[in-house]
């Protein structure tokens, strides 16, 4: 009987492994974006939720950085959706060996990432979005063009703190300055 039921207790010890293995796998599945296995939108919401939690208590200045790639439409009809996937692929890459660890990076949808920069101001918010464009620019596409990105970016103030959608307004405020870079001819950053 004590043999049966150490190999008992083993075999319990080893299913209880494998399922702790496979919540971690699909907790990752839940978080990431498949394609470019940067955090997906909801991660990122989770975990800014967590950084405005802390910066209530202590204040911390926090960037959130919209970026979109210009002309992306022409790039996946004329070099296909493949070739898209890799100039996607290529820019998460970039953006997250441009990034610290502190910060937060994800795949918005589409063609859009977002950034938020942890205890960083806007003068170091434009500083880290000029790195972003010179490193898109160093993709090059199949008609020898270069990639460029526009920009918008916007910076948790703490009177935002006070408001409970102070996420969506601030990632509003950074698409808003996004669109003001596109209507300025793009390739370019907006401070929101």
């Amino acid at each position: 009987p004590a043999q049966e039921r150490d190999k008992l207790y083993q075999e319990l010890v080893s299913a209880r492994e494998k399922l702790e293995k496979k919540t971690e796998e699909l907790t990752r599945l839940t978080r990431l974006d498949p394609l470019t296995s940067l955090l997906n939108r909801r991660a990122l919401n989770t975990d800014l939720t967590k950084i405005i939690t802390f910066m209530k208590r202590k204040y911390v200045p926090v960037c959130v950085v919209l970026i979109d790639i210009d002309f992306f439409k022409p790039i996946n009809d004329n070099f296909g959706h493949e070739y898209g996937d890799e100039v996607l692929l290529t820019l998460a890459s970039t953006l997250s060996n441009v990034v610290r660890e502190s910060d937060l990076v994800a795949r918005w949808g589409g063609e859009e990432f977002l950034v938020a920069l942890y205890n960083t101001n806007l003068q170091d918010a434009q500083y880290y979005c000029n790195r972003i464009h010179e490193a898109a620019q160093k993709i090059t596409l199949p008609n020898s063009k270069n990639l460029t990105v526009s920009i918008g970016v916007a910076a948790i103030e703490p009177r935002d703190l006070e408001d409970k959608d102070v996420i969506a307004k601030n990632i509003n405020k950074a698409d808003n300055a996004l669109y003001k870079a596109k209507n300025n001819g793009r390739n370019q950053t907006q401070l929101g």
